[in-house]
């Protein structure tokens, strides 16, 4: 009997382990796209760049792009939304992560 409460304890422990590094991972990423509306906010951008691979392998990094001055504004405000939008998935994520580390923890 014991054993069996000792592996459920091993268990729980695991799974609360393992929820922890999720809460982790999603405030790292939370972090990423934080410094990068920081940086939209602090910089007038004029060039972005893409990073991409084929589907034979090949990659190519630092692709610049020129932006136009009509253009700059819009660039930046898809960035800023779609950064926006992470940001709130990521917390979502969170809150969910929480509320099965309470149930964990009943």
């Amino acid at each position: 009997m014991e054993d069996k409460r000792r592996e459920e304890l091993k268990d729980i422990i695991d799974e609360i382990n393992r929820l922890e590094k999720n809460i982790s991972f999603y405030e790292d990423e939370i972090d990423v796209a934080m410094d990068t509306l920081e940086f939209l906010y602090s910089f007038h951008c004029h060039r972005i760049s893409f990073d991409g691979s084929s589907d034979e392998g090949e990659f190519r990094e630092n692709v610049p792009i020129n932006l136009r001055d009509n253009d700059i504004k819009e660039v930046e405000d898809l960035i800023e939304e779609k950064l926006r939008n992470q940001i709130e998935e990521y917390e979502n994520e969170i809150s969910k992560t929480y509320q099965k580390l309470s149930e964990l923890l009943k």
